[in-house]
């Protein structure tokens, strides 16, 4: 008889296990997260002395491909485009997060009376919350649509990238005994290198590809090649010695920009199931209860300081980036505790034997007892941030509110005048791909050459001369990065500082990636004549080369975004846009919309109806609401929760056309001048001018959401309007 492999029995075990546990955590009401660790805390080596799971090795293994479908899932449901939407406050709240924890950790160890390198290495673990424990819970309470889980998710990204940085430092501070600024920067500069590297290539070959491929791939070879292509940029990722749970990740996005998203996120799921299941159990079976005991004062205080320390340095960093209160102390409750990057953190540590041997077990006890709390906390923050909106003293509110509102008034201004953002982000792009093109010609091109010739000098200047050229349209990418957008009228006469300081900056890279790579101090200024003299004579051919590339890249980028995320980009504030689909049994069928009162009892207004592949954007209240409509509503949480409970509707077809993928979200500042202040809306005529409907008007700190046509615009009004880019008369 054939033995069987002791992973194999292994297996079963966990699995039985779990889903006997999970069954009764289902019936229960509880989260299914919970069921696991509560099922590997049954079979761990800490509660039973049978040796219930023998085959530690490769279940480690198995878990770790856990977290790497986990992050890859997430990868999937949040694209470029959402992370571009919550890049400026992702990156402050990650940044105040990530340094505030650090002190406090450090600070909380000091008070126990530890060694400072512990006290360090413990504020290093607090500071990372756990990207696959959080996504998993916000999954499973069905919130990933919230605004407060796409602002937890940018952060949890931001920290993840801030985390590789960290283990670094760390590494530098325990080897050197001192921190290395300079190094700390070449680390960093590094990291975004290589990560600007993957995105920029990813994708330029990947979209196109599946374009192609769309028409006859067949699911299962689907599912080989994502997988594979996930895998594929985690061996990337673990070569350059960063997490391979970062690759997973951007792989995820790269692909959720493909045509094929909707088949590849079904595909994944049962994977991701599988082996997520396998790595919370693995985390139970890490809990010791004898270390518990006899640690339980450490424990019970370093999960107190986490849970406060998160709870309160989150809220206060998301809120000062202009997010709600509710939203920020959601994101704040959602993000009390640590995971993954902890035990990474901690056994870097025992691995440098500057810790000691009692901080693993309890990193892993308090990131057992945080994952069991993050499920309850994220359902009471909801209850608490309406409480504190209601409870809040009228003179604080109001100042929290006029903040809040300043913040996305400045936001508004900015995206009107793109003039920088669009010059800043071309100058990144094409810095990064020269930057690519010399390393690679120093690391594979310059070895050959200096083969042939046996003279380094003359290697380094073929090489410096090879790489300015195949970098050349890059570099005409960056000197007219400002030609894509209009100038203003004062620049066309003078001196344009943007210009000048683009310039500099293009020949300030070229200056010191020439000396860095190929260490040519005198030839680089005459290799800089003769590039100028041949940006002059080739300047046609590299504009045509550049705007090749620009063009297939931006092509990518600005394929049609699923309609989810479509609808969270035209939706102001806290609010969002969700289909629902006119069933047989909705209240709604053959009534005007005038006469059905949904903005007056709900709260919630109709922004548009699709009636088969026709868009009736902007209904007036005398169209009727037909069988098979799907209405498309926009409301924040709380009243879309209500009007979801109140009117039984059915879920539109998620293969259905999106024929909102034209329209914008439209800020209007009303100035002085104005001819429109002092009317009502309908009035002012905004619907038949601009083809739009007025969503939103921010009034000093006072918003208001789908105001009624008899709402009258006044002076310094922000008003938000949806409508079609195609029809602007601005």
């Amino acid at each position: 008889m054939h033995e069987l492999a002791p992973l194999i029995l292994d297996l079963t075990i966990m699995l039985g296990v779990a889903g006997v546990v999970v069954l009764l955590f289902q019936r229960i009401k509880q989260p299914v997260v919970l069921g696991y660790l509560v099922a590997g805390m049954l079979i761990g080596p800490y509660t039973t002395h049978y040796g219930l799971v023998t085959d530690i090795p490769n279940i480690k293994i198995l878990s770790e491909l856990g977290v790497i479908f986990l992050m890859f899932s997430l990868g999937l449901e949040f694209s470029f485009h959402k992370l571009t939407r919550v890049g400026f406050s992702a990156l402050i709240t990650g940044l105040i997060d990530v340094s505030f924890m650090i002190i406090l950790g450090y600070c909380a160890g000091l008070l126990m009376k530890w060694t400072p390198l512990n006290c360090l290495f413990l504020g290093a673990t607090l500071a990372i919350s756990s990207t696959t424990i959080i996504f998993k819970a916000v999954g499973e309470l069905g919130l990933k649509t919230k605004r407060f889980a796409e602002v937890i998710f940018g952060v949890l990204v931001m920290e993840d990238l801030l985390a590789i940085l960290l283990l670094v430092a760390l590494s530098t501070i325990v080897t050197h005994n001192s921190l290395s600024s300079f190094n700390l920067v070449l680390d960093a500069l590094k990291l975004v290198l290589v990560v600007g590297a993957w995105f920029i290539v990813g994708y330029f070959l990947v979209p196109p590809l599946f374009r192609r491929i769309a028409e006859y791939i067949s699911q299962e070879t689907l599912t080989i090649v994502s997988v594979a292509l996930c895998l594929f940029l985690v061996t990337v990722a673990a070569y350059f010695h960063y997490s391979t749970a970062l690759g997973a990740f951007i792989m995820g996005s790269i692909l959720a920009e493909t045509v094929l998203i909707h088949r590849i996120e079904e595909l994944i799921v049962p994977i991701r199931d599988i082996f997520a299941a396998i790595f919370f159990i693995s985390v139970g079976m890490l809990l010791n209860f004898a270390v518990l005991l006899e640690h339980w004062p450490a424990v019970l205080f370093i999960t107190l300081t986490l849970i406060f320390g998160k709870v309160y340095i989150i809220s206060l960093g998301t809120f000062l980036t202009g997010q709600s209160i509710k939203t920020s102390v959601r994101a704040g409750f959602g993000m009390a505790q640590i995971g993954e990057f902890s035990f990474i953190i901690a056994t870097l540590g025992a691995a440098l034997n500057v810790i000691n041997e009692s901080l693993y077990p309890i990193i892993v006890a308090v990131s057992t007892l945080t994952t069991f709390t993050t499920p309850y906390m994220i359902r009471l923050s909801g209850r608490l941030g309406r409480t504190l909106e209601k409870k809040l003293p009228r003179r604080i509110k109001y100042f929290l509110d006029s903040y809040s509102t300043w913040v996305y008034r400045v936001q508004s201004r900015s995206e009107q005048n793109p003039l920088l953002r669009s010059v800043t982000l071309r100058v990144i792009i094409n810095g990064l791909i020269v930057a690519i093109v010399f390393i690679l010609i120093n690391n594979f091109i310059f070895p050959e050459i200096y083969d042939l010739t046996q003279h380094k000098q003359t290697a380094k200047i073929l090489s410096e001369i090879l790489a300015i050229g195949i970098a050349s349209p890059f570099i005409w990418g960056m000197l007219f990065s400002y030609k894509s957008v209009e100038l203003p009228e004062y620049t066309k006469t003078t001196l344009n500082p943007i210009v000048f300081l683009v310039w500099m900056l293009t020949l300030a890279e070229i200056i010191v990636l020439s000396i860095v790579m190929f260490h040519t101090w005198a030839i680089t200024g005459f290799l800089v004549l003769i590039a100028i003299s041949f940006f002059t004579v080739a300047y046609q051919q590299l504009e045509k080369s550049y705007h090749w590339f620009e063009g297939q890249l931006i092509g990518n980028l600005k394929k049609r975004p699923s309609k989810q995320s479509r609808y969270e980009e035209l939706a102001p504030w806290d609010t969002h846009f969700v289909e629902m689909a006119v069933g047989d049994k909705s209240p709604f069928i053959d009534k005007m919309l005038g006469e059905c009162k949904i903005r007056e009892h709900y709260g919630v207004n109709i922004v548009a109806i699709r009636r088969g592949r026709q868009t009736i954007l902007s209904p007036r209240g005398e169209e009727y609401i037909r069988y098979n409509d799907t209405v498309v509503v926009l409301g924040n949480d709380e009243q879309i929760d209500f009007f979801k409970r109140k009117v039984v509707l059915t879920s539109p077809d998620p293969e259905q056309a999106d024929h909102l993928e034209n329209f914008i979200l439209k800020p209007i500042l009303l100035e002085k001048s104005n001819p429109m202040i002092g009317k009502s809306i309908r009035a002012s005529k905004l619907r038949e001018t601009l083809k739009g409907l007025v969503v939103g008007i921010e009034r000093g700190n006072h918003r208001i959401l789908n105001p009624a046509p008899e709402t009258v615009l006044k002076q310094d009004d922000l008003v938000l309007i949806v409508k079609i880019k195609k029809t602007d008369h601005d």
